[in-house]
């Protein structure tokens, strides 16, 4: 009933959006009838919130859903060789506020502020040819 009042429907309109009579609707409501997968799939068509309806959670328009670059990272992870999965690992377990840098760059030079844990091993290749001034 909450998410009927909410899209503004009364009884008879949301029951015809999924396929069902108002009485039909009213024993959902009363919880004498539980609603198949048809019912609310026509719903959530129609913009309903059959997570909010089925549990009483409300769900978001980004929640759930991941960002293409979520979505390009985890289609790596599953595709990826076991030293991938690894090092993305190693990579997610680090610290996320930034507090840790590690810079290593042409004419900027070499900085690592902040304490660095390297467990495994790892690889760095710094600088190329040398300038000659």
């Amino acid at each position: 009933m909450e998410e009927r009042t909410r899209m503004g429907l009364n009884q008879t309109e949301f029951a015809a959006r999924g396929g069902v009579g108002k009485a039909t609707q009213i024993n959902y409501e009363k919880g004498e009838r539980s609603p198949d997968a048809s019912y609310l799939q026509a719903i959530a068509d129609e913009g309903a919130d059959v997570l909010y309806i089925v549990t009483g959670k409300r769900s978001s328009d980004s929640e759930g859903r991941l960002s293409d670059a979520e979505s390009t990272l985890l289609t790596r992870w599953r595709s990826g060789s076991p030293v991938l999965r690894g090092y993305l690992q190693e990579v997610g377990q680090g610290p996320a506020s930034g507090g840790n840098t590690v810079t290593i760059g042409g004419d900027v030079g070499q900085q690592v502020n902040g304490d660095q844990v390297v467990s495994g091993p790892m690889t760095f290749t710094v600088g190329g040819k040398q300038k000659r001034n």
